[in-house]
């Protein structure tokens, strides 16, 4: 007999047991930025290799280099950031597993642009 199959992708012998749980610590490979080593802010993907890093820190690696960090990959010979996306999915998988990253983030832009005396853009969060 094959073994049930739950809508969440997982094996369980029955309805009744309990998925094990799994730490945070475990997801850091997928969750954290390999410039900054933080969690993913604007989780943003290179199209040629799919490699992920937060926004601003692959377009600050873009200034001085056009190659991806984890691979080497060129990205694009003059332009990088044309060849860059935003990751959503990913980001809202990171605000999921780390509830209070989306709150301190909001935050953070908040008093940004307070300091500034700017209103706060509607696209934010």
């Amino acid at each position: 007999m094959l073994p049930h199959l739950s809508h969440e992708g997982t094996t369980n012998d029955s309805e009744d047991e309990e998925e094990p749980k799994r730490p945070l610590s475990e997801f850091y490979p997928y969750i954290r930025c390999a410039l900054c080593s933080r969690f993913l802010i604007d989780a943003t993907t290179i199209i040629e290799c799919l490699h992920t890093f937060c926004k601003s820190c692959i377009v600050k690696h873009f200034f001085y280099n056009n190659r991806c960090p984890t691979c080497s990959t060129v990205v694009h010979q003059t332009q990088p950031t044309y060849n860059i996306r935003p990751d959503r999915k990913l980001q809202d998988i990171v605000y999921k597993m780390v509830p209070f990253l989306e709150e301190s983030e909001r935050k953070q832009m908040c008093q940004f642009y307070k300091e500034r005396g700017l209103d706060v853009p509607n696209t934010a969060f």
